[in-house]
């Protein structure tokens, strides 16, 4: 099953339950691209810097740290990001399969 990671725009920071356990995830745009890390629950980083980027499991070299797939959807023209875009044009998406 897929599921849609909801997302606001601009610069945020949540918890969120995925694959049976509690997560904590921030993103952040730098230098015109939209980064995620990924904290547990107690704030401590599991995964830092993750690009958005459209393409495989962003998680795919980190299946020892979280088993599941998280994948990014832009709806840009040219996969350009914005900061405006996160939620809109730029979704992401969680599998724990």
């Amino acid at each position: 099953m897929i599921v849609e990671i909801p997302l606001n725009n601009g610069n945020q920071k949540f918890n969120i339950r995925l694959g049976g356990a509690q997560y904590k995830l921030q993103l952040i745009y730098r230098l015109e691209c939209w980064y995620l890390d990924i904290f547990d629950s107690s704030e401590i980083p599991l995964i830092a810097g993750l690009p958005l980027l459209m393409g495989d499991n962003l998680l795919v070299q980190h299946q020892h740290i979280i088993k599941g797939s998280l994948y990014v959807l832009n709806t840009n023209e040219d996969e350009k990001q914005t900061f405006g875009d996160l939620g809109t044009l730029i979704k992401l998406f969680w599998s724990d399969t």
